[in-house]
């Protein structure tokens, strides 16, 4: 029973981490399209950030 716990709430993770990592990456996209303020520095670290790491298990 407790493993199952364990995997439901680790697949619970997983997707809540995709969701987010999709919410940055579609904001990061609103600020290249010019819709939003100029936030280079920050979000070219963001879109490193999330783009080339590695989803943690």
């Amino acid at each position: 029973m407790a493993v199952a716990l364990k995997e439901d709430y680790q697949r619970a993770l997983d997707e809540q981490k995709n969701e987010v990592r999709e919410l940055v990456m579609a904001g990061l996209e609103q600020i290249k399209e010019g819709k939003t303020k100029d936030f280079n520095t920050v979000c070219d670290r963001l879109e490193k950030k999330y783009r080339d790491e590695a989803i943690s298990n």
